[in-house]
C-alpha cells in the first residue's frame, strides 16, 4: 500500500481500506478507488495512462495475487522442509515429533516414517532425554514431556536435577528431583516407558527390571519425601547427602512381566508400542498364514480384497442415520495402522470379538478415494490366537515339573478327548534336566483357545505348530 500513499497521496487509513478490498478480492469495493487513485497520481505529476496502468495492476491482484503469494510462500516452506528432511532427517523428525508430542497417533505415524528412512526412535531416558524429542547419530530420542502423565514441569525438574550428574538408581532419582514435580503416576509412566532402563544391569531382562522398578515405587517415593524433608530442615545423612544413602536401597523381588504385560504398559505410557509389539511373537505364524504387514500392501486399489493382522485400538461404536449400529477402529501392526469400518449385520456377528488391545485377523475390501487415506470395509474378523490353534498341524504340551499321579493323567486325557480333531499331540515330561517327549498317535485334537486355556489351568505350557 506504500504505492498508493506515495503515488496518489493516500492517507494510511485510505490505503488500508484498499488493502482490505484487495485481500477480499472484492471488485465492487475496489471500483471507488480507481478515480481517486488516478486523480491523486496525476496531481503528483504522473501520466494519466501510466496511473491507470498501475491501478489496473493492483486491481488484477485482487483476482489472483493473494493466492499466488500464498502458493509461493507454501512452496518456499515446502522446499525448506524437504531439504531438511533429505539432508538432516534426525533434526527434521525431532522437530516434527516435538511439535506433535501431545498427539500419540501422529507420533506413531512419524515414528514409522523415520524408521523407514533408517533412523531409530530411542525410548525415553531420565539420563538422556530432554523435554522434547532430540536428534542423535542416526536416531531420535523420545522426549520426556511426550510421556503420558508427565507434564512440562516434571520434565524440566528432571533435567534440572540431572545437571548434578547422572541418576544411578530409582532412589537416587526420587531424592534429587523436586518432590513437588513428580508423583506416583509420573514415576509409573516413566518406568513403563523404559525411562529407567539405562540403569538396568546387563544380565537382567527388561521385563523383570521394569517389574522390579514398579514394585519399588511406593517405597522409593517415601524415601524421596524423607530426603527432601531433610534438605528443607538443613539435615543430611551420617555420611553425606541423600544420594549416598540412596545407594543402600536395592529393588525388591518381583514377578517378571510377560511380554504382553510390558507391551500393554508401554502403550499406556507412550500411546503406542515402542520397544516390543504384541505381534512380535507371531511373525512365523503370520508368515505361515500368508499375512503380510500392512505397509507392504503398497499397490492397493479401490475394491481390492485384503487380509491383515494387528492390534485393535481406537474402537468406537456408533449409530448410522438409518439407525444401524457400526464400528470404527484401527488395526495396528509393527509397520503402520489401518482404519477399519464394520457395518450392520457383520458387526452384529463379530461385535463380541472386536475389543481394544485384541489381536485380530481382519478381512475386507479397500475403499480408497482420491486424496483420502485407505479404509478397510471389514466383512469378518477372527482372533489371531484362535487362528493359530485352528490351523495348527500339531501341539506340544509341556507338563509342569513335579510328580504326576494317575488322576492327573486321567484328567489330562479327558480334556484332550473332549476336543477330537486332526491336530497331532506331543506331550513333553520334564524330569530334572531331561525332557522326554511322547507322540500320541491315535489321539488327535481340534485346536482352540478354549483347549489351550484348560491345559494352562492344569499347569501345562502349550505350543501350536503350524
Amino acid at each position: 500500500m506504500q504505492i498508493a500513499q506515495k503515488l496518489a497521496g493516500y492517507s494510511l487509513g485510505e490505503a488500508d481500506l484498499m488493502r482490505r478490498a484487495m485481500g477480499k478480492k472484492d471488485q465492487k469495493a475496489m471500483a471507488p478507488h480507481e478515480v481517486k487513485f488516478i486523480e491523486g497520481a496525476v496531481g503528483r505529476g504522473i501520466d494519466k495512462k501510466k496511473a491507470k496502468a498501475i491501478f489496473d495492476l493492483m486491481a488484477k491482484f485482487a483476482d489472483y495475487g493473494f493466492n499466488r503469494s500464498h502458493s509461493i510462500a507454501y512452496a518456499y516452506v515446502a522446499y525448506q522442509t524437504a531439504y531438511l528432511k533429505a539432508h538432516y532427517p534426525a533434526y527434521f523428525y525431532a522437530a516434527v515429533l516435538s511439535h506433535e508430542a501431545d498427539d500419540s497417533a501422529k507420533v506413531y505415524k512419524y515414528s514409522n516414517e523415520l524408521r523407514s528412512l533408517g533412523l531409530s526412535l530411542l525410548p525415553p531416558d531420565v539420563n538422556e532425554s530432554d523435554e522434547g524429542f532430540t536428534p542423535g547419530d542416526g536416531s531420535v530420542r523420545f522426549g520426556l514431556s511426550a510421556i503420558k502423565g508427565m507434564g512440562a514441569a516434571a520434565a524440566k525438574a528432571i533435567i534440572e536435577a540431572r545437571e548434578g550428574g547422572r541418576f544411578n538408581s530409582l532412589y537416587d532419582f526420587v531424592s534429587r528431583v523436586d518432590h513437588t514435580a513428580i508423583n506416583r503416576k509420573s514415576v509409573e509412566s516413566l518406568a513403563a516407558a523404559g525411562a529407567f532402563d539405562s540403569m538396568k544391569p546387563d544380565d537382567l531382562p527388561a521385563n523383570l527390571w521394569r517389574a522390579k522398578i514398579y514394585s519399588a515405587i511406593d517405597d522409593a517415593l517415601a524415601f524421596g519425601q524423607n530426603a527432601w524433608n531433610d534438605k528443607l530442615r538443613g539435615q543430611s545423612g551420617l555420611f553425606g547427602g541423600a544420594s549416598e544413602s540412596a545407594a543402600d536401597h536395592s529393588l525388591p523381588n518381583a514377578e517378571t512381566w510377560t511380554q504382553a504385560e510390558m507391551s500393554a504398559k508401554e502403550k499406556v505410557s507412550l500411546g503406542f508400542y515402542l520397544s516390543a509389539h504384541p505381534l512380535d511373537d507371531y511373525q512365523e505364524i503370520l508368515k505361515g498364514l500368508g499375512i503380510r504387514a500392512i505397509a507392504d500392501h503398497d499397490t492397493v486399489i479401490n475394491g481390492q480384497q485384503m487380509l491383515v493382522a494387528g492390534v485393535v485400538s481406537g474402537l468406537q461404536v456408533r449409530w448410522s442415520k438409518k439407525g444401524n449400529r457400526f464400528a470404527s477402529f484401527q488395526i495396528e501392526d509393527q509397520s503402520t495402522s489401518l482404519k477399519c469400518l464394520m457395518w450392520g449385520d457383520e458387526f452384529g456377528k463379530y461385535a463380541d470379538a472386536i475389543e481394544n488391545d485384541q489381536l485380530l485377523i481382519v478381512e475386507g475390501k479397500i475403499k480408497s478415494n482420491d486424496g483420502q487415506d485407505m479404509i478397510l470395509m471389514s466383512t469378518g474378523v477372527r482372533s489371531l490366537t484362535e487362528a493359530v490353534s485352528k490351523n495348527a498341524r500339531a501341539v506340544k504340551i509341556t507338563l509342569p515339573e513335579g510328580d504326576y499321579d494317575e488322576a492327573y493323567f486321567q484328567d489330562l486325557c479327558s480334556v484332550l478327548s473332549s476336543s477330537p480333531g486332526r491336530c497331532e499331540v506331543h506331550i513333553r515330561f520334564p524330569i530334572g534336566e531331561v525332557v522326554t517327549e511322547l507322540r500320541s498317535g491315535p489321539m488327535r485334537v481340534e485346536g482352540s483357545r478354549r483347549l489351550e486355556k484348560e491345559l494352562e489351568q492344569r499347569g501345562c505350557s502349550v505350543n501350536w505348530i503350524l
